[in-house]
């Protein structure tokens, strides 16, 4: 297939075209006007202007959109955008727009406000024959929260810090094993469906102490709101998400199925 990759050159998008490249697929880049050239084919559109998505998005097989959220009316209007130009879409999202818990793929939506607008973007994409992946904390090759807020916490503070109250559940994956489930899902998935990319439930404080030497603390919901904002009350949700929907029909199989080991071999 000739796909596009929104987000070809970000933390989740460059594994993502890599692992779709491996599969044999044509890969071309989204990339802003001005940025540098990836490592692939490219096509010139912005993101923050959704206007130029629709023809940049014309004629492919698939668009995989791994980008990065760019706040609810940035992100609709480029939805709708991506969507006229005919092409079918994968779209990112992410637990946040689940509930507490315990939840699935059939459950409905319940978002933190952090990402109140993600389950009409869900809506819209479904609704036109579309796929949605949602991601857990995503983790691996030293980057996402985990090594870009977490371990930079846990050096600053010397030990690792988690928001809140202790034993707050969020669910994990390798961005490895995410990569995986797009070539999964561009290679079988049924039109208008839902996948969790989720390999297992971790504690945070449990994470925070792999980081921290085996030392965490908790970090005052407030004092972390003061520098996070909305973000940080989003640590404070504990979730349990199941993939078992995502991994029984479509055959995914993580790698990667201990956080807490990947963090303290």
């Amino acid at each position: 297939m000739k796909i596009l990759i929104i987000g070809a050159t970000g933390y989740i998008g460059t594994r993502v075209a890599a692992a779709l490249a491996g599969a044999g697929h044509e890969v071309v880049a989204l990339t802003r006007p001005g940025a540098a050239n990836p490592p692939y084919a490219a096509v010139t559109a912005d993101l923050a202007d959704p206007v130029s998505l629709t023809g940049a998005a014309t004629g492919f097989d698939r668009v995989v959109h791994a980008g990065p959220p760019l706040g609810a009316e940035v992100d609709l209007a480029g939805v709708d955008a991506l969507l006229a130009a005919g092409s079918p879409v994968v779209c990112t999202t992410g637990a946040a727009v689940l509930g507490a818990g315990a939840v699935d793929e059939d459950s409905p939506p319940a978002p933190h406000p952090i990402a109140a607008w993600r389950p009409e973007v869900e809506r819209r994409v479904l609704a036109a024959g579309g796929w949605v992946i949602r991601p857990g904390l995503v983790y691996g090759h030293g980057g996402g929260l985990v090594h870009g807020l977490l371990a930079a916490k846990a050096a600053e503070r010397g030990g690792g810090v988690y928001i809140g109250e202790p034993g707050v559940r969020w669910p994990v994956v390798h961005v490895d094993d995410l990569s995986d489930l797009y070539v999964a899902v561009v290679r079988s998935a049924a039109p208008g469906t839902v996948w969790h990319g989720m390999a297992e439930t971790a504690r945070l404080d449990a994470i925070a102490r792999a980081l921290g030497g085996g030392r965490a603390s908790s970090w005052p919901v407030e004092e972390a709101k003061a520098e996070l904002g909305p973000l940080a009350d989003l640590f404070t949700r504990d979730q349990d998400v199941s993939a078992a929907k995502t991994r029984e029909l479509l055959g995914w199989t993580p790698r990667h199925t201990s956080v807490i080991a990947h963090l303290t071999a």
